[in-house]
């Protein structure tokens, strides 16, 4: 069975209702982990004054980074294990002063940390995306595919790209898998993600299915998926960053 990645983009749903999607994988991950930096998923949908953004992380060095802007999506992913990862440590030439070349003092040569995007991945992107693709956070983060719609596309986009010749490529089948759009699997992912918090219980397929349809969250909800949740303060804040729909 096919995957979603970046050589099945048919797979990933379209713009309207990707943002759902994100959305919902959010909410849930609110109540699953009430602590931020343990999400797997999170949304803030007043990112800047036109852009909501939704940022995936695993903690080993896996990232994916949503940008929802006026002139459409764009979708950069990085996948630390995967050859077209890029970084390396790139020797910076200093200027010797006047000084140092009377002296003849020789100093510990400087090297500064890069990456370099696989060729083609980013060589036809539009130019409304360079700023998100070739600034803050992403350029620290890297890039190992990017996926983009400027609205006016019918179809999902990518540049023309050599993947490697191996099982992991780009990583982009790990990093998309939870955006297909389907509540199973969710439910299967975050049992084994959070499997300490499964451990004793199942997350109801039931319940994940309502929040991707985008019913309201109340305290009953939340207590459906996580029996132990006591910070409903909190998570109000969290779901109206995030801007779904509460009655907390």
């Amino acid at each position: 069975m096919n995957k979603l990645s970046t050589e099945n983009l048919n797979l990933l749903p379209n713009s309207k209702e990707l943002r759902r999607i994100c959305k919902s994988i959010s909410a849930i991950e609110a109540i699953i982990s009430p602590e931020w930096e343990y999400r797997y998923y999170s949304y803030q949908k007043d990112w800047s004054e036109t852009e909501e953004f939704c940022e995936m992380r695993n903690g080993q060095g896996d990232q994916m980074l949503i940008l929802f802007s006026n002139d459409g999506i764009c979708i950069n992913g990085f996948a630390s294990e995967s050859e077209m990862n890029g970084w390396k440590n790139v020797h910076i030439e200093e200027k010797k002063s006047f000084i140092d070349k009377l002296s003849d003092s020789k100093k510990e040569p400087t090297t500064e940390l890069i990456q370099e995007i696989p060729s083609g991945v980013v060589t036809e992107l539009p130019k409304a995306f360079n700023e998100f693709i070739y600034g803050e956070p992403v350029k620290s983060i890297g890039t190992t595919f990017c996926i983009w719609n400027t609205g006016t596309d019918t179809d999902w986009k990518i540049g023309k790209i050599n993947l490697p010749n191996d099982d992991y490529k780009d990583g982009s089948s790990d990093l998309l898998e939870l955006l297909d759009g389907k509540p199973t699997t969710y439910k299967k992912w975050a049992e084994e993600y959070y499997e300490e918090e499964f451990e004793n219980r199942e997350l109801k397929l039931e319940v994940v299915e309502k929040i991707y349809s985008g019913i309201i969250i109340s305290k009953d909800l939340v207590l459906d998926i996580n029996p132990e949740f006591e910070d409903f303060e909190k998570l109000k804040s969290d779901l109206n960053e995030i801007g779904y729909e509460n009655e907390l």
